[in-house]
């Protein structure tokens, strides 16, 4: 057998290629890169990562459950998650970590297609009072596509663009006493209302239906921008 080192050298790394290693029980194995590649990100430790469990059957450490507002099971209608204080692939609980993530924004995605998503804003984190290896974590969903499927891998990281404090304007043409807002913020903003015709500021009634919607009622009807912050 020829040494490692007096092989060609193949530049063109693709799925299929095969990689010589020791498996767990000493045996030498093929392992295929694309195998090697699902593994890291299903164990990934620059960011916590759980398989999803559809069954609500927890398992030891790894997984999750979620409470949807109805069916289907999307991200859109997530709101909340029981998730082990082990991610999937550590032995290391992340009990602290869980806790900074309390009142900031984070991105909950499918590890293998990131255009399955949800931005969500952690309203909640409290530790399970039966089952204690869990965590409780409120959500309020901002931005989100796709569903969210049994024995998949997902992962939480801090949300980029959470930095700095968002804000949304509603112009509303037609004069109405009744003003519905979809902000899509994911919190409840402060509102300020001016009119179109001169800038002046208006007083309306702001009744919160979500952290994403809101209703601005007016004793007459008008029209002008309300601004949210």
């Amino acid at each position: 057998m020829s040494r490692i080192s007096e092989y060609n050298v193949d530049t063109t790394v693709e799925g299929s290629d095969k990689l010589l290693g020791s498996n767990a029980d000493g045996s030498t194995k093929n392992f295929k890169v694309v195998d090697v590649d699902v593994f890291m990100k299903n164990t990934s430790t620059s960011r916590l990562v759980y398989s999803y469990e559809a069954t609500a059957s927890l398992k030891s450490n790894g997984s999750f459950l979620g409470t949807f507002s109805g069916a289907p099971k999307t991200f859109a209608t997530l709101q909340s998650i029981k998730v082990s204080k082990f991610p999937s692939g550590s032995d290391t609980a992340s009990i602290q970590y869980l806790n900074t993530l309390l009142a900031k924004q984070i991105v909950f995605s499918d590890v293998n297609d990131i255009n399955n998503f949800g931005i969500y804003t952690v309203e909640s984190i409290a530790q399970d009072s039966s089952a204690t290896d869990y965590y409780d974590i409120g959500l309020a969903v901002g931005a989100s596509n796709g569903t969210i499927v049994d024995e998949q891998f997902y992962s939480i990281i801090l949300y980029a663009g959470s930095t700095g404090d968002k804000n949304f304007v509603h112009t509303q043409s037609a004069s109405s006493a009744s003003w519905t807002i979809n902000h899509s913020l994911a919190k409840k903003p402060s509102v300020t209302i001016t009119t179109l015709a001169t800038g002046s500021v208006v007083i309306g009634e702001v009744t919160y239906t979500n952290n994403n919607t809101l209703v601005v009622s007016f004793a007459a009807a008008v029209s002008g921008i309300a601004t949210l912050n």
